[in-house]
């Protein structure tokens, strides 16, 4: 480091500037890339750093603009990614007063006057250093003019010249601008990192720092590093080189560790009374609401990473024990009071008294801990316990947000990880709830199905979303006479060039006995846009052999009947007649389908288990019916099993 440059104080921000980029923390990309580009000869002659405030920026550009201009202590060294710091140009260039290296404040420089006297200095040669540098800080407060002036020069500068622009709001920077230049994004650096070097830089300041109090530091300096030495200068002047946890604490207005942890887990058991003592402690200490509702967060967040199969590793001595114990919890609970926290959070940063919205959201949490997830509502359902809590526990209604709703079949409040239905269960009702409990005593009927001309496999034991009822339908009493009857014959309606008609499927007894089977025929000849038509538009009145008597619902095609026509007397061998009748006829395979799926969901909603759900989650629904997914491999083997055939593992 550059002790030598200045007397006196200077704050540890400004003394621990890296003086090489290998001093550099958290930028290794960076380092990578220009360290190559200089070993290779292919430097380019503009740069755009980007990043937050204080990871490094302005540094990078000032190391950059050493190392191209150092000539070793011998004064015949070459551009390197190591200045020497012994030179001339470096030590003038530490300093801010080499005359070929040029920073500008865009902040206070933004017009095309400025930018003018720019293009103007590129023409001429470097004075004394190898290159002519110009490093514009903040160049995204540059005007519209200014940017556009800078455009030609920038494309085409002279081999000895090289931009290096730095700002922390790339997106107000004209692309054309960005187009000209290599663009390098400086990452925040990580708070185990930045910990690191806080902790090298107390050593050699002799500044006595627990690792909790840099830890505290650095995950509040959120990637900075200037912020987290700026913290780091603070902290020792106010404890004289005594640095604690409680002291960083106090000083930034959050609990200590401790309190929080006393405060997480006494709300997570249950214990209100306990949880709002700590926070009054912690708010006694210092802290503000709305940063102690914070750090309960990133213990919950830490706990999930733990649950989700993370490593503990870098959490430290004090917190290791503690947050495993919640991570035990399991990924549903801490999910719950994540979403409350975040939710409060908010609330808190809006509220009349903070102090108020956080007491009353460490309640709603400490409530929310005797309730029982989704999953154990359903596993005591499955076992015949009482799902329900105590009446110390039990809440008016649960937040959506604290109970998220599933992606299954009912969406009652089961979470997707919940586990298959346990024995004894309606596999009708598991598509309700995944889980619904079936009465031993009164057991309830399945749900009938049509048959298929073409039957497909269905799931097992369970509930079909769209069930194939024989549709109800009665011809119509008064008939129009035949001669005012609209038809449509398809042998009318062929090409006399044509072939006869005949059967695709080598079979000219096809049995057509409902509207369905007119249906499930297009859909086997691949006619799946006609298949959905019929569904969709037609009403059936009467069907008998060779004769179909439909009306067709509002938005059907004018073409429908004659297209029904023309492809059953093509698919059966026979010519068939497609008639219009003026009566309402009966429902639509759509509307049949609609029908029954309310009667299903009418149905479940009925049953006690539904019902006791819903007492535990009032508002609760049922959004939709799905089939359980059946795995295929399963099915073959259960179908071998029963068939008494050898299995694919016996062969």
């Amino acid at each position: 480091m550059n002790d030598d440059i200045q007397t006196g104080y200077r704050v540890l921000a400004r003394k621990y500037r890296p003086d090489r980029f290998s001093e550099l923390i958290g930028q290794e990309a960076l380092v990578r890339t220009l360290g190559n580009a200089l070993s290779l000869g292919r430097l380019a002659h503009a740069f755009v750093l980007t990043g937050v405030r204080g990871v490094g920026k302005t540094s990078t550009a000032r190391l950059l603009a050493r190392g191209l201009n150092c000539i070793g202590p011998d004064g015949t060294g070459d551009a390197t990614l190591e200045p020497c710091g012994k030179c001339e140009p470096c030590v003038a260039i530490a300093a801010s007063r080499h005359v070929d290296v040029l920073e500008v404040d865009a902040a206070s420089h933004t017009g095309v006057d400025d930018a003018r006297d720019i293009i103007e200095g590129v023409g001429y040669r470097p004075v004394s250093a190898r290159y002519k540098i110009y490093i514009i800080d903040e160049v995204h407060m540059m005007s519209k003019s200014a940017f556009n002036a800078l455009l030609k020069t920038l494309e085409e500068p002279p081999d000895n010249v090289k931009f290096i622009f730095a700002t922390t709001e790339i997106r107000k920077v004209p692309v054309t601008i960005l187009s000209r230049c290599q663009r390098f994004d400086l990452r925040r650096v990580d708070s185990d990192v930045l910990a690191t070097h806080l902790a090298s830089i107390c050593t050699h300041e002799s500044i006595n720092a627990d690792p909790e109090a840099l830890s505290v530091i650095s995950r509040a300096a959120e990637g900075s590093v200037r912020d987290a030495l700026s913290l780091l200068d603070q902290a020792a002047a106010m404890t004289a080189d005594q640095i604690s946890a409680d002291n960083i604490a106090a000083m930034l207005g959050r609990p200590g560790r401790t309190d929080s942890i006393a405060m997480l887990d006494a709300a997570m058991s249950g214990d209100a009374a306990g949880a709002l003592d700590a926070l009054a402690s912690a708010h006694t200490n210092g802290a503000e609401p709305e940063m102690a509702i914070a750090d309960l967060m990133d213990l919950i967040h830490r706990a999930s990473l733990i649950a989700a199969g993370g490593s503990a590793d870098s959490l430290l001595e004090a917190e290791r024990a503690p947050v495993t114990a919640l991570a035990d919890m399991g990924i549903a609970r801490l999910g719950r009071a994540w979403q409350m926290l975040l939710k409060g959070h908010a609330e808190i940063t809006t509220a009349p008294q903070p102090m108020a919205a956080a007491e009353m959201l460490l309640i709603r949490l400490a409530h929310l801990a005797n309730m029982p997830t989704p999953a154990d509502i359903i596993g005591k359902l499955g076992r015949g316990e009482d799902a329900a809590p105590t009446a110390a526990a039990k809440p008016a209604s649960t937040p959506a947000a604290e109970s998220p709703a599933p992606e299954n079949a009912a969406q009652v409040g089961a979470p997707s990880d919940t586990p298959p239905p346990p024995a004894g269960m309606s596999a009708a009702a598991g598509n309700a709830v995944m889980a619904q409990a079936e009465p031993r005593s009164e057991p309830q009927p399945e749900p009938r199905a049509e048959p298929q001309p073409e039957p497909r496999a269905e799931p097992r034991a369970e509930l079909r979303a769209e069930p194939r009822a024989e549709p109800r339908t009665e011809p119509a009493p008064d008939m129009l006479p035949e001669d005012r009857t609209p038809h449509f014959d398809a042998g009318q309606m062929a090409d006399p060039s044509a072939p006869p008609p005949a059967d695709l499927t080598g079979n000219t007894d096809i049995s057509l006995t409902s509207l369905h089977d007119v249906a499930a025929l297009a859909e086997s000849h691949d006619e799946a846009l006609l298949a959905a038509r019929i569904r969709t538009f037609v009403r059936p009145v009467r069907l008998q052999p060779n004769l179909l008597e439909i009306a067709l619902a509002d938005g059907a095609p004018d073409t429908l009947a004659g297209d029904i026509a023309r492809n059953l007397s093509q698919w059966t061998g026979q010519r068939w007649m497609v008639s219009l009748a003026e009566g309402k006829g009966g429902q639509t395979i759509a509307e049949e389908r609609s029908a029954a799926r309310d009667t299903q969901k009418d149905e479940i909603a009925a049953t006690p288990t539904v019902q006791a759900v819903m007492n535990v989650f009032p508002g609760a629904k049922i959004e939709d019916i799905r089939p359980i997914e059946t795995d295929p491999i399963e099915t073959d083997m259960q179908s071998d099993a029963e068939s008494g055939a050898p299995s694919n593992e016996d062969h």
